[in-house]
């Protein structure tokens, strides 16, 4: 037989030439694949049956590149045939009747994996139709050509009697085994056991085909956070006395002492609940360094660390505190969002050979999580946890083990929150995933999986900040005042009632002060009228504004600039919109918020006399309802109704009192909210529907963390020279005139943090950036007077719509 190729290359003459041979290929995906396989797991089959079959399934995934149809088409030699180059099916046709008379459920378990390597993973129903007569012509042409050298191949693969495995099967019974599967003995157990050997065969096949190398996981410093911070010790003083660093420490060694547990590597879901400004990512940090190691040295398992975020910023914030804290140069900490960079440091340039990365291996990295630690965001973390797509299913084998923090889960939408929990259970059961949920607010995630999804079943999460509501007690720094019947004017009129009538008499110019809208357009109608305010009073204070509505780029250095003005007393106001609720750390001195979803008003709270300042205690957050049908728009005629109930109940909530008043709230909410999207999503996961025609049935395709909208198009504003640059570079990169690498190192990010989305009925008049880009458009350098304002961001004023937007 001759050589046998899997890829192939251009040489510097630009002949196209065999680069590996299969057989070395197969044999570099099946050692990674197992590789990555985790000995400890939690599914029906055995660890050693599961490696047999995932054996089964690399050495057959690519069988179809046996084929000369395949090989021409490789080398580009004639003749060419488009139809019979494909290489998937016969090798899961191969895989199937290979294992058909041992375990069916395994036989069409490793024909679907097979088959769907290259794609997205799919219902039955939709794989059942390609089993047609187009099909059997193509393979049985396939079989032909592989009937001379299936001895051979069965040589190289190390498979015996490969040649009687070598037919089309009866197709009526693989439509029986299918419909059987799927319709009465489909589980949550198989879609989490399919997509595992899934991603541990795609992943593998992209590493090796990109000849990237699986990164090994190494040991960190369980130590790492108290070399920073020294090691925290529990006191004798009462929780009332400690004064903010021993209080913080308090809470760590807290944290930590549950090691001393001898169960509690029996344990896998966690909560950790504690006001804000308590050091909970340091807290957590240094938990799970100790918690890797213990697992490490008592079970022999290796845990990558995966660190789950709502918010670009708080994910940069935390991606520094981290580096910060793990100095050790050996250790990868990945960060993996929009922005991330994905070129690293220069000594993160080398593969272990010594070569250097290419631009496809670094991205390969990035988009497998190549690292010890991985801080992402909610969008990668839940719709590779809930979904099908084959680019975010390449990772989701490393949940397996992991120690998997999930940060500020509040901001978690409502009616996702039982799919949610019990997705991060089963998640727990079979992958053996540790799961810690943070939040200052307890939302009641997994007590709504288990009275929503999980019949009966119990999930016990375990408390690492064992009294935590005694912690809570301690804090005086804010205090809840609703003022929520002292609006009377029209809607349109309220903002300048609310000046005149609360926020003059309620402010004094030596305060900082937070105002924080549901609305962009009401934040900047706020803004214009607290600047008139500050000039009619004659006063300096600074005033700022923050939202969505204003590109990436400037936010970062409008919260600095605020931070400095905070800092030297000069009582900055900012008008905000809830952009502010988390990750932003700044302290002012009092608050005003409309009226919104409890655990945001909370959130608001904690941007408030965040230090713990005695000297300013009980600082207050007015509580405001500017637009009661604004605010029922946003976030649901049930949330106002029982935020506005629970807010009526007393004129003023001391912070000792949040903790009650945030559980009341979340009891309303579950009692009176339909969770039946929720429920239709995971019927989804237990009958593998990862795909339906039937939209009511709510398929996994459809599953997205942040709900979709065509309500709003990208926006690229060009306000100066930097960004005129990019857009015409974003230019040369659709024509080709400069390779994707070189705009990703040098042009992504600026061109990234120049985009804001915008309403549709507000760019009805603007330009496509270029005449080759349909989903993006442009404020011109030119029409930058007319179309953004420096300060509040795009003009909302040159449109007017009944429909009301919120970012």
């Amino acid at each position: 037989m001759n050589k046998i190729y899997s890829h192939s290359k251009l040489n510097k003459e630009g002949e196209i030439f065999g680069s590996k041979e299969l057989k070395l290929h197969i044999k570099g995906v099946k050692e990674k694949a197992l590789n990555h396989f985790s000995e400890n797991l939690g599914f029906e089959y055995s660890n050693e049956e599961l490696k047999e079959l995932l054996s089964i399934i690399v050495d057959f995934h690519d069988l179809g590149k046996y084929t000369m149809y395949f090989q021409n088409y490789l080398l580009q030699n004639d003749p060419i045939d488009l139809l019979l180059k494909q290489h998937a099916q016969i090798g899961g046709f191969i895989a199937y009747n290979s294992l058909t008379l041992k375990d069916e459920k395994k036989a069409l378990l490793a024909l679907y994996i097979i088959f769907l390597h290259h794609s997205q993973l799919i219902s039955f129903q939709e794989l059942i139709q390609k089993f047609n007569s187009h099909s059997k012509e193509i393979i049985n042409r396939q079989i032909s050509d592989l009937e001379s050298i299936i001895s051979a191949v069965g040589r190289e693969l190390q498979r015996d009697n490969l040649k009687s495995f070598l037919i089309y099967p009866e197709v009526s019974k693989l439509r029986r085994g299918f419909k059987h599967w799927g319709k009465k003995y489909s589980s949550i157990q198989d879609y989490f056991l399919i997509n595992y050997l899934f991603s541990l065969l795609i992943e593998s096949d992209k590493l090796d085909a990109s000849d990237t190398f699986s990164y090994p996981l190494k040991k960190i410093d369980t130590a790492a956070v108290d070399k920073r911070f020294g090691n925290p010790l529990k006191t004798e003083k009462e929780v009332s006395e400690l004064s903010n660093n021993e209080l913080r420490n308090y809470c760590r060694a807290t944290v930590v002492s549950n090691l001393n547990d001898q169960d509690i590597l029996k344990h896998y879901i966690f909560t950790l609940t504690a006001p804000t400004g308590i050091g909970k990512t340091m807290t957590a940090l240094d938990f799970i360094l100790k918690l890797k190691g213990k697992i490490e040295y008592e079970l022999g398992v290796d845990s990558r660390i995966i660190y789950g975020l709502p918010f670009i910023n708080i994910i940069e914030q935390s991606l520094s505190e981290y580096q910060k804290t793990i100095v050790d140069q050996n250790v990868k900490i990945l960060g993996h969002y929009q922005y991330a960079n994905i070129f690293g440091d220069k000594d993160e340039g080398l593969n272990d050979d010594g070569a250097e990365k290419n631009y496809h291996q670094k991205i390969m990295e990035l988009d497998t999580w190549q690292a010890d630690i991985v801080i992402t965001s909610f969008v990668q973390f839940f719709e590779t946890l809930i979904g099908n797509r084959n680019k975010l299913l390449k990772k989701f084998n490393h949940f397996a083990n992991a120690i998997i923090v999930l940060d500020e889960v509040q901001t978690l939408r409502l009616d996702q929150m039982p799919l949610i929990g019990a997705a991060l259970f089963y998640l727990s059961k079979y992958l053996k995933s540790r799961i810690i949920l943070m939040t200052a607010t307890r939302p009641k995630i997994f007590e709504l999986a288990e009275k929503e999804i999980l019949n009966g079943i119990k999930i016990k999460p375990r408390e690492l900040l064992t009294n935590f509501e005694d912690v809570f007690t301690v804090f005086k720094r804010t205090a809840i005042f609703p003022l929520l019947e002292y609006l009377e004017a029209d809607k349109e009129e309220r903002t300048q009632e609310f000046i005149n009538t609360i926020f003059s008499k309620k402010w004094s110019c030596e305060k900082s002060c937070l105002l924080v809208c549901n609305t962009v357009n009401r934040s900047i109608d706020l803004y214009d009228k607290v600047i008139n305010f500050l000039a009619d009073k004659r006063l300096n204070n600074p005033a700022y504004y923050l939202s969505t509505n204003i590109i990436p780029a400037d936010r970062m250095g409008k919260i600095e600039a605020i931070r400095v003005d905070i800092k030297n007393n000069k009582a900055p106001i900012l008008v905000a919109t809830q952009v502010v609720e988390a990750g932003v750390d700044l302290d002012f001195d009092m608050g005003f918020r409309d009226i919104g979803p409890i655990d945001s008003i909370i959130q608001v709270a904690g941007r408030i006399n965040r230090n713990n300042d005695q000297n300013r205690l009980s600082s207050p957050l007015y509580i405001v309802d500017f637009d009661k049908q604004t605010t029922e728009f946003i976030y649901g005629k049930l949330t106002y109704v029982q935020a506005y109930k629970a807010l009526s109940k007393q004129q003023k909530f001391d912070e000792p009192e949040y903790l009650k008043l945030v559980n009341e709230y979340f009891d309303k909410i579950a009692i009176t909210s339909s969770f039946s999207n929720s429920r239709k999503y995971f019927e989804s996961m237990q009958k593998l529907r990862y795909t339906s025609d039937i939209k009511e049935e709510f398929p996994i395709e459809d599953f997205r963390i942040i709900e979709q909208s065509d309500s709003y198009k990208a926006v690229f504003i060009e306000k100066d020279e930097e960004a005129t640059k990019v857009r015409e570079m974003y230019l040369l990169k659709i024509l080709d005139d400069i390779d994707k690498e070189e705009f990703d190192r040098n042009w992504k990010l600026k061109f990234q943090q120049h985009i804001i989305s915008i309403p549709n009925y507000l760019t009805d008049d603007l330009d496509k950036i270029n005449e080759y880009e349909d989903n993006i458009l442009v404020v011109r350098k030119e029409d930058l007077l007319n179309r953004y304002n420096l300060i509040t961001g795009f003009n909302r004023k040159s449109k007017s719509s009944n429909t009301t937007f919120v970012f």
